[in-house]
């Protein structure tokens, strides 16, 4: 049977709070679309906070508008197990999740310990609760009398939940948040670099309500100045473009930082994503090999056009197959990092300032590099469909 989740109110003076908001979002909000990422297709929220920041955020996202049913007086409870949640906690996705996948009666135990237990209810425990959630009355402290004479009580250690009652509480979860933005795809280089600077400006463009996309198109523009500076065979230039290099590629941490803590991720958005960084890796390639070309000929402005069309062909063949993992795909994956481009860059401008007349061979380098990266992974996704799937376990 499909969860419903029910947002509950804590304590009498929990409104405010619940419209809090933290990051960008009401913190009310925030626990509707984890119910909803976690599997909930009904979410119901006391009437008492239909105002304007939560219905506001509600209206403008779809799977929020679908999920969500106002409680008003007379609305029925659910039939079947109930998820109980805290309007005024941030608890992340993979606690809620743990608690949908363990027996009802659950309870996330770092929600209990907080006082605002967030519960997998079983069925026969949701009438004698429902009417005060439906009026917005306090219930922690009856949600925690009811955990004590579970006879089969589930306790899930997944997760954590941070409560938010006041400013201090709103700044450890925005410190939570914070803390969540890595991804497994980050490398040492973005964890000790890019993620450092990246924080700090994601935290100014919510405040300032910049959204992903904008930010991403300003990554292109970004992008664009280096490729610019690249080409014009100039050594400080190209310094130039290498620091702007540098800070487009911040700022593509930063719009995927946006979307993840302001819960604005759209597939139109990843595509944008993957098509500026592209494009910025294309274009700074063919902006080398012109460069190439102005003080040393040798064709490299052809090497450079080649070393675009791999980057192209390696960004579509990269969403076109999933990631390799062990062995061989994990080099085929190493190489595709930005740790790798960086060295590039650093080598054509060693090159241009002390050797310049090495700068066709070297973009010849580049070219073949950039195409290994997409031959590589359709060779090595060939030879993985003709092996037996007994025989795919990665090493």
């Amino acid at each position: 049977m499909t969860p419903s989740a029910a947002l509950y109110l804590a304590d009498s003076r929990d409104v405010g709070p619940a419209l809090a908001d933290v990051a960008g979002r009401p913190l009310a909000f925030r626990a509707v679309v984890g119910a909803v990422r976690t599997g909930c297709q009904r979410v119901f929220v006391p009437a008492q906070l239909r105002q304007r920041p939560l219905a506001q955020a509600v209206a403008a996202s779809p799977s929020a508008r679908a999920a969500v049913v106002w409680l008003e007086p007379g609305v029925a409870p659910p039939v079947g197990p109930l998820l109980l949640l805290p309007a005024t906690a941030l608890i992340p996705s993979d606690g809620l999740q743990a608690l949908l996948a363990a027996a009802p009666t659950a309870v996330l135990a770092a929600s209990r310990d907080s006082g605002v237990p967030a519960i997998a209810a079983r069925s026969t425990l949701v009438p004698a609760l429902w009417a005060s959630i439906v009026a917005a009355r306090p219930l922690a402290d009856t949600l925690l009398r009811a955990l004590k004479d579970e006879p089969r009580l589930t306790v899930v250690e997944a997760g954590w939940c941070t409560r938010v009652t006041s400013s201090q509480g709103r700044a450890e979860a925005e410190a939570r948040l914070d803390a969540e933005l890595l991804t497994p795809i980050d490398t040492p280089l973005d964890v000790l670099f890019h993620r450092r600077l990246s924080r700090p400006l994601s935290r100014l463009a919510v405040r300032w309500q910049m959204t992903p996309n904008q930010v991403t198109l300003l990554s292109l523009i970004v992008g664009l100045g280096a490729a610019w500076c690249f080409g014009q065979a100039d050594l400080a230039l190209a310094l130039l473009g290498f620091a702007l290099y540098a800070v487009a590629v911040v700022l593509d941490h930063v719009d995927g930082e946006i979307a993840r803590v302001t819960l604005t991720e759209s597939s139109f958005g990843a595509k944008l994503d993957v098509a500026v960084d592209t494009a910025i890796h294309a274009l700074l390639v063919m902006a080398m090999g012109g460069a190439a070309q102005r003080v040393a000929g040798g064709g490299a402005a052809l090497s450079g056009s080649a070393a675009a069309l791999g980057v192209i062909a390696s960004a579509l063949m990269t969403r076109a197959a999933p990631p390799a993992a062990g062995g061989i795909g994990a080099l085929l994956n190493a190489l595709s990092n930005r740790g790798g481009f960086y060295t590039m860059l650093v080598l054509f401008v060693t090159g241009l300032a002390l050797l310049p007349s090495a700068l066709p061979a070297f973009m010849v380098a580049v070219a073949a590099g950039c195409h290994a990266f997409w031959l590589g992974r359709l060779a090595y996704g060939l030879t993985q469909r003709r092996r037996p799937k007994t025989e795919r376990k990665p090493k």
